[in-house]
């Protein structure tokens, strides 16, 4: 790509979400379709040729609405979401593609092997995305290590704990190989920790919840079961090894077998642990405003590709691509270190473009 002046344009966070506020960012999405190369194969069909060649149109198509899809999304979210985008977006690629060009075709030993120009369309996209809620901003919210201990052998705590959580938390469970070891659940929180740091986890929580009858004399009379589940959570500062906070909550729950009691009032507690720790969660845990970055002058969606590989190389905690119209790009930042002049002389070491430094503020930097 040939050298160009581009212009880049750090807005704070408020205008971002100001405009939100005032009007859907779908407008903001070119509506004309972006044009993209590139490839699709399918296995051969020496029978029938238009076997192998049609799996490698759709292929090829496939390929290009995801190139445009995973340009919306992070790293995390790409590789979380794999599935969600396979049966969602991906399942009828023709719904997002304008028309396409054959540029070569043909067998190439197993394999039909197809190179297109494909122009997709972009809203479609995004309105998709944002239904599978798979688009927004980045939030650099803190990785978190659970560890859970229930009683009755089941995982009904676990399960609403996480669940419940993940709904609007400021804190992001994620799976680390500690935490799947059977044993974890055994070790103190000393050890843990320990695990927890050398994962790259932020904040490690030990949970815990026991369910208890409450009949007296047993349910047979009744014939119902009700029961009460005690569930607590600490949530540790990985770093420091320090308690932020402490929630204990009950759940209660009525069956008509044992059993299916413990795991409602066990699934109850989960629930209302989990919205608890997401008040506490907001009290002690603060999480960093992101900075939006324009980029104008693009040349189309390889251009966006490379600039947003270039933004993912710099000393960022989260990148995500909020908007793209007419050749002008909106990414939205996490800095590790909230110095925008930092940011801004990172980012002028680009070797693909030329940028001339115009001003800089606290909120927002222009090249």
């Amino acid at each position: 790509m040939k050298r160009s002046a581009i212009k880049l344009t750090f807005l704070s966070s408020l205008l971002v979400l100001g405009a939100c506020a005032g009007g859907p960012v779908r407008g903001r999405v070119a509506s004309s379709p972006e044009m993209l190369v590139v490839e699709g194969s399918a296995p051969h069909n020496s029978n029938d040729l238009s076997v192998g060649r049609s799996a490698a149109l759709l292929d090829a198509q496939k390929n290009a609405v995801r190139r445009i899809a995973e340009l919306f999304l992070d790293e995390t979210a790409r590789a979380e979401n794999y599935t969600v985008l396979e049966k969602g977006l991906l399942k009828a690629p023709q719904l997002y593609v304008a028309k396409y060009k054959v540029l070569s075709e043909g067998p190439d030993g197993q394999f039909y092997r197809e190179t297109l120009r494909v122009w997709v369309h972009l809203d479609k996209v995004i309105s998709t995305l944002r239904d599978l809620n798979l688009y927004g901003g980045p939030v650099a919210r803190p990785r978190a290590a659970l560890i859970s201990r229930e009683n009755g052998g089941g995982s009904a705590f676990s399960s609403a704990f996480q669940t419940a959580l993940a709904r609007n938390s400021i804190i992001a469970i994620e799976d680390f190989p500690f935490t799947k070891d059977k044993n974890a659940a055994s070790a103190p929180d000393g050890v843990l920790l320990e695990a927890a740091s050398a994962a790259g986890a932020d904040l490690l929580l030990s949970a815990t919840a026991t369910a208890s009858s409450l009949m007296y004399g047993g349910g047979l009379a009744s014939g119902f079961f009700p029961s009460r589940a005690d569930a607590s959570v600490k949530v540790y500062d990985v770093r420091t090894g320090a308690v932020l906070f402490l929630v204990a909550r009950q759940g209660s729950a009525i069956d008509s077998s044992e059993a299916a009691s413990f795991a409602k009032s066990l699934s109850s507690a989960g629930e209302v642990l989990a919205k608890e720790t997401m008040v506490k969660a907001g009290h002690f845990l603060k999480t960093d405003a992101p900075v939006l970055v324009k980029v104008s002058g693009l040349n189309g969606i390889e251009a966006l590709e490379k600039i947003k590989e270039h933004f993912s190389r710099l000393e960022v905690k989260a990148l995500r691509l909020q908007s793209y119209s007419e050749g002008e790009a909106v990414f939205s930042v996490v800095p590790n270190r909230p110095d925008t002049q930092e940011l801004a002389s990172a980012a002028l070491r680009g070797d693909f473009m030329t940028l001339e430094l115009e001003g800089t503020s606290p909120q927002e930097i222009v090249f």
